[in-house]
Formats: C-alpha cells, structure tokens, sequence
C-alpha cells in the first residue's frame, strides 16, 4: 500500500517536471479565490534564451486564468500574449513578433464517473497514440468500476494547436524549411476530428461495495483469468475510432483498433497499439510499441528507462500515415510526428522529489526519408515553488538542415507563478 502510495506521488512529480517543447504550463496549481467569492485567478510569466546553430533565440509568454466553479460545473479561460526574437549571428538579420491567443476556454460539467468539456480544451484518448491536441469541440470522458469511454469531437485551427501559432515554442526551431509535415487547419472547420476509445480494466473488481479495489491500489485487486499471479497483469484492453475530415483534409480515412496496458515484474510495462488505416488508395497498419521500466529507491528517487517505437506498414502501393494530431512530437526541435515514421524514441530520466529537481536524457531518431537524429539532454528544478528552471541542450543531426548536416541547441527557460 505505502509503495503504491509513493508510486503515485513521483508519477505525479515526474509528469509535472517534464519539460515538453509544447505549451506547458503550471498555472492551475496556483488559483486562488477572489476575495471570498466562487472566482479563481492566476498567472504565469515565462521567458527563455537561447542558442541554436548561428542564431540567437528568446521568447516571452504571459498567461492569465480564471476559474468560476459551483457544484459540479466548472468555467475556464486562460489566455495571454507572447513575444519571440530570433538573431542570425552571421548576418545580423533580427527577426521579432507577438501574438494575443487563448489557450483555454471552456465549460466543464464532472462528476465521479463523468467529465463533460465543450469549447477550446485539450482533448486525448485513453490509448497510447492516436490524440493529444487543443482544439474548439466537445469531450466526453467516463470512468465506470471496469469500463472507460471516450469521445471527442472538434475542429483544430492554426491559432491555437500545440504545433500553432500560439503557446508553443515551434517557431524558434525552425532550422529544415522544407521538411514535410501535417498542416493544421489556417481556419476553424477545415482541419476537424472525430475519436472514439472503448476500454475494459480486468484487474478492477466489478463490486461497487466498501470493499471495492478503486483507489486501493493492487493491496484489495481483484484476481481474474487475466492476472494469474503478483508478477504479471493486464491493467487495460481498448478499442479505438478515429477520423478527420474537412476542407483541408485531402484525403478521407477512418483508423481503428486495439491497445492494451500490461504490466509483470518489477515495475515493468508494456503499452503496444496497432491501428488499421482504411482510406482511399490509402490502407496501412499503424504500430506504437512502448515498453517502460521504472526504479523506485530507498530515498524516493525515481528513475525512467523507457523504448519507444512507431511504425507503419502500407497495404496500399505508396500509402502513408494520415492522422495528423498523434501523441508522439518527438524531439525538442524535430518534433518528430506520424508522417515520420519509422520512429524510435528511447529516454532515460532520474527525479528528486526531495529538492524537486529531474534530469532526463533523450534520443529520437525518424529514417523515412532522409535520417534525421536528435539527442537532447535536459534538467529541470522547481524554487521556492513558484519558479521553476529548465534547461535543455540538444545536438540534431539531418541532411535537410540547411548549410550543414547538424545544429547544436542551448536554452534556458524560467517560469514564474503567482
């Protein structure tokens, strides 16, 4: 019981301290009332220098978020400005800009099975792949004694996706203009996306009584032809749907099928998914294998080895991967994403609860059509609880860069709640 206690809390810790190149933000940790009414505020500041190949790189981002809640509703806004400059230090050539944008804005209806979200959030799936995007839509998310279902449906803009024009820091890497990627909808409605997942938790007991295993960890599971012993356990099976349609859609596709969650040893898990794509001329098989052990030592330390691996095996004659809002943007600056599959993501992390701080080696490497390698190395520390450091060196390796085959990146980020 205690182990699963502290498992819970460094998993926690550890996703809190992940420095991901997209939009991240710590702001709702921090809301507080407006006086002694139902209304909540806070704030963020961020800001960031850096170095990539020839050129001098910074941006600034400012957040606000309001939260008003009764009862089981919830209404969110969070929105804000930023500013990013980049220097080519050979030819002086200064480039800068800013934006107004929203990040968030939504209202939410939960309650202990049920979440309900309509309006700009961000919406994923329960399997392993196929979403995790910010788009203007509805989101459904139930959670039963052995069943979860999930359903979103949306359309993505360039304003506002994690890959847009506002929030992330995409526009700083910009370093292979011509590579190809998914485009994200200029306007609302012509990039949409409908998504389905349908899962079944074996190890969960049925009962709903006292005595039931939801929220006590492994010390009350139940046992069932799918968890024979303490060494080996099938946590989750899923089924899912996907599509996108719209203007800029080119081609129409329907991807579905199975996921599941397994886990045995110590602390070992194996996350596979494998997606059949039907489209027009266009059929394939989708495969993301993810395979995670975790240390957990005496002094609450925690450390991460994981092997990542996505590919796609066409049944069509030159068929490629069509989805364009994966869970994968591999890489702080590749941002390796399903057109550039085959892709293999291995990462090592260690966390220090205790002085709040993690480290975090990472290699990504996609060989579709020309190579292209990004090593990253990265650290993160959180002070006094309101600012939090990170810093991320990165060495990127392709053919596609332009004046040579390779970049080095450096960059400090600081972030400041309130």
């Amino acid at each position: 019981m205690n182990k699963f206690i502290l498992l819970t809390i460094l998993t926690a810790f550890s996703t809190l301290l992940n420095a991901q190149w997209n939009c991240r933000s710590r702001l709702g940790a921090f809301l507080k009332p407006v006086g002694q009414s139902n209304l909540m505020w806070a704030a963020e500041v961020e800001t960031s220098q850096g170095y990539l190949t020839n050129s001098h790189i910074a941006n600034g981002m400012t957040f606000l978020g309001l939260d008003y809640s009764t009862n089981h509703s919830t209404f969110y806004f969070e929105g804000g400005v930023k500013y990013w400059r980049q220097k080519d230090l050979e030819t002086d050539y200064l480039f800068s800009n800013h934006r107004f944008g929203l990040r968030e804005a939504f209202y939410k209806y939960q309650n202990d099975q049920s979440n309900l979200m309509i309006g700009l959030h961000s919406a994923t799936l329960n399997d392993h792949y196929l979403l995790n995007e910010r788009m203007l839509g509805v989101s459904y998310k139930y959670s039963g004694n052995q069943w979860k279902i999930n359903f979103s449906l949306g359309s993505v803009s360039n304003d506002f996706a994690r890959n847009g024009t506002f929030c992330s820091t995409c526009y700083l890497y910009d370093i292979i203009p011509d590579r190809t990627v998914n485009s994200i909808g200029s306007d609302l409605w012509k990039t949409n996306l409908a998504a389905f997942t349908l899962s079944f938790l074996p190890g969960k007991s049925s009962d709903s009584d006292e005595f039931s295993s939801e929220g006590l960890g492994d010390e009350f599971s139940s046992m069932n032809e799918f968890e024979t012993n303490s060494s080996f356990k099938v946590s989750e099976l899923g089924w899912a749907v996907y599509t996108e349609f719209g203007s800029q859609v080119e081609t129409s596709f329907l991807s579905t099928g199975l996921f599941a969650d397994v886990s045995w040893g110590e602390n070992l898990s194996f996350k596979p998914e494998i997606l059949y794509q039907s489209g027009q001329n266009n059929q394939g098989i989708i495969y993301d294998m993810k395979l995670q052990k975790d240390f957990i030592w005496g002094n609450m330390q925690k450390s991460s080895l994981l092997f990542n691996y996505y590919d796609f095996t066409d049944i069509s004659a030159d068929a490629n991967v069509l989805n364009r809002f994966s869970n994968i943007l591999a890489g702080e600056v590749l941002r390796l994403d399903a057109t550039d599959m085959p892709i293999f993501l291995t990462s090592v992390k260690h966390t220090f609860p205790k002085v709040k701080t993690h480290f975090k080696l990472q290699y990504a490497c996609s060989n579709q059509i020309s190579s292209m390698q990004e090593v990253d190395l990265q650290c993160g520390k959180i002070f006094f609880k309101h600012l939090q450091a990170s810093a991320i060196m990165g060495y990127i390796k392709s053919d596609l860069i332009e004046n040579d085959d390779h970049a080095v990146l450096g960059r400090l980020e600081l972030r400041f709640n309130f």
